[in-house]
């Protein structure tokens, strides 16, 4: 067992050379039963029969042949594990004013499915109600359930009135009164009803004549055609479906494969953090991301008809569900694709609505406005379908000129589709050179039937899955374009955060600028922060190879540290990517209205701010202008870390852990074998259930083997498998008692500070214990030092950390500073400062006060204010190295003070706590501009004047170019005509001629970007130049 395990860790993979010798080892060590490779081998096939399915083998309508693993199954898996089950949500919510919305289901995307696409019944024993089905209520009230959903978390159902006119007749039209009740008044569902009336009534139950049009059929008909019998629930899962293209090689040496993971988006977003609930399905060298994208949907699609039938452990019952896809959370090229979109660099870059234009169009006044805003025209499905139509319909005649025209006018091109347009006009222009005095009707005529009996999709698949269109009332179908939530990981911290930190690095800081901010980076307090050990030394010298981590880090501290190393505009445009950064990772949000309206002045800031800086990166920086659809997907799908794509990331290296040990010949096949295999044995050491292939019971693995997850952290850890603990406020964590020994109570902080509110003081010869740290109320781990907010009559309370004592009882003495409703003039965050004197003496507040573990509240992150005093960087110690002191000095910032500090709102740990304590003076952005739309009309002008400086440097360049390569080909010409080889010298003549014109400044309709310098040297230094280029 240990040894299937151990092959099948997906962190620590083992080829098969070092398995046999870990083996080896165990059998050498006197362990008893130990397998050899082979028979492991053969252990593993037939576990994996039993318990699961092989990886499907799929041939794509190119094609390609690649593997895919079941997604039905993956899911189903699911239901039947107990560690799962009882966290799958199935219902929407609806939550009223001031509830927290932290789930997906909780947002709006749900409630965009028709009732009859979402779970349409619940059980209840051995009832089961269902929709559109007449059910009585526990008061004897007859109504019909139009769709179930959960009110702040109790399970309800929209239901319609139905009045019992006189004995077995009912009536019930769109009139009748739709009501909210909860599901526990439903006392007799259909079947148990009709019984009872057949029973009573010799004719059963009737409906009135003006009834009939508007009652639907009864029973409802999903149970006959779904085979839904009273022993099986029906149900609805949704699935986030995620590609990427990513590299098989741990190498730098790229080797694509399109890469397919799934996960269960019924589970909370703070389970599906938890690498454990990723699913690799599929990859493939060879096929592409639609063709990939055409084998999930056909199994979503499959499970409408034919629904996954399973064990729900939870309920004990048997379940049949339905797959839906809500989502295609990925980085922005991949869902351009998804979306049949073109790309980011075209004429109208955006997958989301329709803005852009010519290069020169953008910078005109209106467009450049309405590039900062989410445009109310937005792509739709049927738009995109009735585009691509239109491409296929003029292949068919031939007309490639015009298809290229819709593209650049449409921004809708999708890589199905011009394979089919490829072939189209292959097959055009066949038929006209074999019927050259055919009309083009007729040829289109015949090119149409040929393409309609070719077999396969003829665009993006994703255009034909059921239930993803807001408009659902209208179509059915999925509208990719809206259903790609902007990402934030790739679009803000490897997006906006990395151009920020690009253009600081290469247009205004010096080398003595970026070792100032590494002292200032290195010195800074991190206590309130969750981010890990800041490596500044690092940071700097590999600038420009920085990943998220690290812009996440800097999103959160540079606003502090870049005073007096750049302009006012600049240090506008970092603090507004620190306040963007805070609104966006948080885990719920309060009010949905008041947070977006918030939300949408930050985003503002930052693209104005943009715009004083540079005013056209967000003409050529379409992430920018998906910052404005933000506010829209949040409202759709939830808190934006909910679709963020960083945990599909961190399973890159399990891939390629699993891609380099395949022999290569099959390596989709090997790949999706072992995601299968690793899949297993999650599933087995969870107390998974399967079902037995003969016995035909559902089974699960022996009590050994699933104390195995529920004991050993190691293999959680290994497993990605984080299991729920409480938070257990008050518990601390102590030194050695050789390092620091118990005090007595008299040598403390607290002994002098004591109050009388607190009860009798302890005894002077008391010892009491310094510990390290103490859990916090919230599950924060509080050091000492930390800045805190406690708790106590009712009054928050500010405070820094001085010691936590354990002794009799456990004790924290912090030292007390104020949050005032000032705002810092510079930062605009509130000041923090120690109380003055008239304070202490009129209002009583202590310098120090002692607080109960109970009363801490949560971390805060309180950073000194450097700026305010002119703090400077000044020798604190040697340098470590190899964990030695070096005679190499170490530099940090010397604070000049310990009164003035600031709330960090750049901090992304707490920031929905600090709002909920804090003022709303001190915690709402106001807008830079009170009118945008005059502030870009001006940043309009400056955007068109860079722009024709830009083209002017660059033609000026062209120009440069061109006369240094006449010159070295004179050069040349000259050295050869004295060698006397005419050869040498025709053909240093020829390597004159113009590459570019040179009265051309640019007529084309893009700003020319000039390529990377390249220094031409004479010929006779470069005897091998021909050869270069050869395909030898």
């Amino acid at each position: 067992m240990f040894a299937d395990i151990l092959d099948n860790l997906p962190r620590c993979r083992f080829t098969n050379m070092q398995m046999s010798l870990v083996l080896r080892f165990a059998k050498a060590l006197g362990a008893p039963n130990v397998p050899t490779l082979k028979g492991l081998r053969k252990m593993q096939r037939e576990l994996q029969s039993a318990c699961f399915k092989e990886p499907l083998k799929v041939k794509s309508f190119l094609g390609n042949i690649f593997y895919v693993n079941d997604i039905r199954d993956t899911i189903a898996r699911d239901f039947a594990n107990p560690a799962v089950a009882p966290k799958i949500e199935l219902f929407p919510e609806e939550v009223d004013d001031g509830t927290p919305i932290s789930e997906i289901w909780q947002a709006e995307r749900w409630k965009e499915y028709a009732p009859d696409q979402l779970t349409p019944m619940f059980s209840r024993g051995s009832r089961q109600f269902w929709i559109e089905e007449l059910t009585l209520c526990k008061d004897g009230t007859f109504v019909i359930p139009l769709s179930f959903v959960k009110c702040n978390g109790v399970l309800s159902a929209y239901v319609r009135l139905v009045s019992c006119v006189s004995g077995g007749l009912f009536h019930c039209t769109h009139d009748s009164a739709v009501e909210v009740i909860a599901v526990d008044n439903l006392e007799r569902d259909y079947t148990e009803l009709v019984n009872a009336l057949e029973e009573g009534l010799a004719g059963g139950f009737s409906w009135t004549v003006a009834s009939r049009g508007t009652i639907p059929p009864m029973p409802n008909p999903k149970r006959a055609a779904l085979e839904i019998d009273e022993d099986t629930d029906l149900a609805v899962v949704m699935v986030d479906v995620y590609q990427d293209d990513t590299s098989g090689n741990v190498s730098k040496q790229f080797d694509k494969h399109i890469v397919t993971c799934i996960r269960n988006g019924c589970l909370p977003g703070r389970t599906l953090q938890q690498q454990y609930h990723c699913h690799c399905v599929s990859s493939s060298q060879h096929a592409s991301s639609p063709e990939t994208l055409a084998a999930i949907r056909d199994q979503l699609k499959s499970t409408e008809s034919k629904p996954v039938r399973c064990y729900n452990v939870h309920t004990k019952r048997k379940m049949a569900i339905i797959l839906r896809a809500p989502s295609l959370p990925a980085d922005n090229p991949q869902q351009s694709e998804e979306a049949s979109h073109i790309g980011c660099n075209a004429n109208f870059p955006c997958r989301k609505c329709v803005w852009g234009g010519t290069t020169i169009n953008k910078t005109s006044e209106k467009i450049f406005h309405d590039c900062h805003l989410p445009l109310n025209i937005k792509r739709s499905a049927t738009q995109i379908r009735n585009q691509l139509l239109e491409q296929l319909r003029l292949a068919t005649r031939g007309d490639l000129k015009t298809i290229k025209e819709s593209w650049t006018a449409t921004g809708t091109k999708d890589k199905v589709t011009v394979y089919w347009i490829e072939q189209a006009l292959a097959e055009f222009a066949s038929v006209r050179a074999r019927e050259p005095a055919a009309s083009i009707d007729e040829i289109s005529a015949h090119v149409q039937t040929w393409l309609d009996a070719q077999p396969g999709d003829k665009m993006n698949p994703l255009l034909d899955i059921t239930g993803l269109d807001p408009s659902y009332r209208a179509r059915r179908t999925t509208n990719p374009s809206q259903d790609t939530p902007v990402e934030i990981l790739h679009t803000v911290l490897l997006g906006v955060m990395k151009y920020i930190w690009h253009f600081m690095n290469t247009k205004q800081w010096s080398d003595a600028d970026r070792c100032l901010l590494a002292i200032r980076l290195q010195s800074m307090d991190l206590s309130g922060l969750t981010v890990p050990p800041i490596r500044a030394a690092y940071m700097m010298q590999y600038r420009n190879a920085l990943i998220g981590k690290h812009f996440k880090t800097l999103m959160q501290t540079l606003t502090l540290h870049v005073h007096n190393i750049g302009t006012p505009e600049q240090f506008v445009l970092i603090k507004s990517a620190g306040d963007l950064g805070t609104r966006l990772w948080i885990p719920e949000i309060d009010d949905m209205d008041l947070y977006l309206k918030d939300l949408e002045i930050a985003i503002a800031n930052l693209l104005d701010a943009f715009d004083a800086v540079d005013p056209l990166r967000i003409l050529v920086k379409i992430k920018l202008h998906l910052l404005a659809h933000l506010p829209d997907d949040i409202r759709r799908f939830g808190p934006a870390i909910r679709f963020s794509t960083e945990i599909f990331e961190s399973c890159n290296a399990i891939f390629r852990s699993c891609s380099v040990r395949s022999n290569r010949l099959a390596p989709s096949r090997d790949i999706a074998r072992k995601f299968a295999s690793m899949e297993r044995v999650k599933h087995l050491l969870s107390g998974g259930f399967w079902l037995e292939p003969k016995k035909k019971v559902w089974v699960q693995a022996g009590a050994a083997a699933r104390k195995i997850l529920i004991d050993d952290p190691v293999f959680q850890r290994h497993l990605g498998w984080t299991p729920p603990q409480a938070i257990q406020c008050g518990v601390v964590r102590l030194p050695s008692e050789k390092k620091e020994p118990a005090v007595l109570w008299q040598s403390t902080k607290a002994s002098s500070y004591w109050q009388d509110v607190l009860g009798t003081a302890p005894d002077p010869q008391s010892m009491w214990r310094l510990a390290l740290t103490i859990v916090a109320r919230n599950g924060d781990v509080v050091r000492r030092r930390s800045w805190v907010f406690a708790r106590q009559s009712g009054e928050y309370i500010l405070g820094r950390v001085a010691e936590i004592l354990v002794g009799s009882e456990t004790l924290v003495t912090l030292e007390r500073f104020i949050c005032t409703n000032t705002l810092h003039v510079d930062y605009v965050w509130p000041v923090v400062r120690r109380p003055h004197g008239t304070e202490i003496t009129q209002d009583d507040i202590a310098s120090f006060i002692i607080v109960a573990p109970s009363d801490i509240q949560f971390i805060c992150p309180v950073q000194h204010d450097c700026r305010h005093g002119q703090c400077k960087p000044a020798v604190a110690g040697k340098e470590r190295q190899e964990r030695e002191e070096t005679t190499r000095d170490v530099s940090f910032i010397k604070h000049t003070d310990d009164d003035h500090y600031i709330m960090n709102m750049s901090g992304f740990h707490n920031f929905m706590e600090l709002r909920r304590i804090l003022p709303p003076s001190l915690t709402t952005l106001t807008p830079l501009h009170a009118d945008r739309e005059a502030f870009h009309r001006e940043t309009a002008v400056k955007a068109q004047d860079l722009r024709m400086s830009n083209r002017e440097k660059a033609a000026a360049k062209r120009r440069a170019n061109t006369a240094d390569k006449k010159r070295l080909a004179a050069i040349a010409a000259a050295e050869a005509t004295e060698a006397g080889d005419p050869d040498e010298q025709e053909q240093a003549l020829e390597g004159s001629e113009d590459e570019f014109d040179e009265d051309d400044d640019g007529d084309d309709d893009r700003d020319w970007v000039p390529p990377a310098k390249v220094t031409t040297m004479p010929r006779k230094v470069q005897p091998h130049r021909q050869g270069r280029n050869s395909t030898s």
